[in-house]
């Protein structure tokens, strides 16, 4: 169910402007921050410095395309990871223009490049140039793979996800039932299971906002509630969730034990079950209500945010461990008080366990946007939050208790 947390807050965040994404595990020094038991814990690894002159010395002795992308992303990583977005984006976009013709050969590396770029794109605030490079890592990945492969599958929800975040949600469910449709013929049920989980948590999403969609959200959750295939169980499971969400968005608290007690049976890893929205309104309200000209921030803020979930599901011990230095205390406050309110599905681990530790970064970005009767490009006033999860799995120890 691996799909599920994050659908539950992706597709949740199509309303409310949030995002989120998993990149793989950081590889420079994330934060040090003090564990349940007062001891020190201290993130280490490789440092910008030391991957800057890998990927120069790579270029210099002209090394095989695939090393030069995998010695650009760890680069470029290591920049994101330090805060420096724009030359993360950067690093990135002189590898594509070095290695997209060898896409044909790489169409992997090739399209997990473009992937790493337009994730940066959306960092940097500039949501139509990642939408069109996702679509641009599908079609290096068709280039060299079979149609029904399930690399294209998963990328193609992606674009299905740019479209959503967007508010393009047509285009968005008409992705998604392509790729189900697809899937399904290709007997890839995992993958139709996602696509079909996708357009029920995006129409859920949209629901809790604006009524007239409940109709179209019980739909979408019928048509995983009719599936057959054993591999699906999972979804339709998820989707009892789903109705959770509705119904807890209608401001009783019928949703929340529901929640509570679909997630009843205890499971090893941190599954998310519930994440309330980031309402940003009176922030942005109050940080634009005494500006002449307003406009947003070309730099982004971001806060590394790290949190334990206890054994009962519930989160705990919210920490900002690391920020950047124009990171202002209330939409962190915002993002906090969210995070408390998660819920996870309880953990096999002894009450007396300290749970399983996670770290998120939080970044709030304005995109780049025409002015208004202007067609000069400056920055949304209208921020949004975008979610990464830093978190390098742990193994859960400890018993389960009875």
């Amino acid at each position: 169910m691996i799909m599920i947390p994050l659908a539950l807050v992706l597709l949740q965040s199509a309303i409310s402007g949030q995002a989120v994404s998993s990149p793989p595990p950081p590889s420079v020094p994330l934060a040090q921050s003090a564990d349940a038991e007062g001891k020190t814990i201290v993130v280490v690894g490789r440092r910008v410095e030391d991957s800057e002159r890998a990927l120069a010395a790579c270029i210099a002795r002209n090394c095989p395309p695939k090393d030069e992308i995998d010695a650009s992303l760890a680069h470029a990583e290591n920049q994101f990871i330090a805060g420096d977005y724009t030359e993360a984006q950067r690093t990135l976009a002189k590898a594509r223009g070095r290695n997209m013709r060898y896409r044909k050969e790489l169409p992997v590396e090739v399209g997990d490049l473009l992937r790493a770029s337009g994730r940066m794109l959306a960092l940097n605030g500039q949501r139509d140039a990642s939408r069109i490079t996702a679509i641009d890592s599908l079609d290096a990945l068709k280039s060299g793979l079979p149609s029904t492969d399930r690399r294209i599958f998963i990328q193609r929800l992606a674009v299905g996800d740019a479209f959503a975040k967007e508010g393009r949600f047509i285009a968005a469910r008409d992705v998604y039932n392509k790729v189900a449709d697809q899937a399904n013929a290709a007997g890839d049920i995992r993958v139709k299971g996602y696509a079909l989980f996708r357009i029920a948590g995006m129409y859920t999403t949209i629901a809790t906002k604006l009524p007239d969609y409940r109709e179209t959200a019980y739909r979408s959750l019928r048509r995983i509630d009719e599936t057959t295939e054993p591999d699906l169980a999972p979804f339709r499971q998820a989707a009892e969730l789903l109705r959770c969400r509705m119904e807890d968005a209608t401001g009783g608290k019928d949703g929340r034990a529901c929640l509570q007690a679909s997630g009843a049976d205890r499971v090893s890893t941190a599954e998310l079950m519930y994440a309330p929205p980031i309402d940003l309104t009176n922030w942005r309200r109050e940080n634009t209500s005494n500006v002449v000209v307003p406009h947003g921030d070309a730099t982004a803020q971001w806060a590394d945010i790290a949190f334990w979930v206890a054994p009962d599901g519930k989160v705990r011990d919210i920490d900002i461990v690391r920020k950047s230095a124009n990171a202002d205390g209330p939409w962190l406050k915002l993002v906090t008080e969210a995070l408390g309110k998660r819920l996870y599905r309880p953990l096999k681990l002894a009450s007396s366990d300290p749970g399983i530790r996670r770290i998120e970064r939080y970044s709030l970005v304005y995109d780049v946007a025409l002015a208004k009767g202007s067609r000069i490009r400056t920055r949304s006033t209208v921020p949004h939050i975008e979610i990464l999860d830093l978190t390098v799995e742990p193994e859960v120890s400890g018993s389960a208790t009875a």
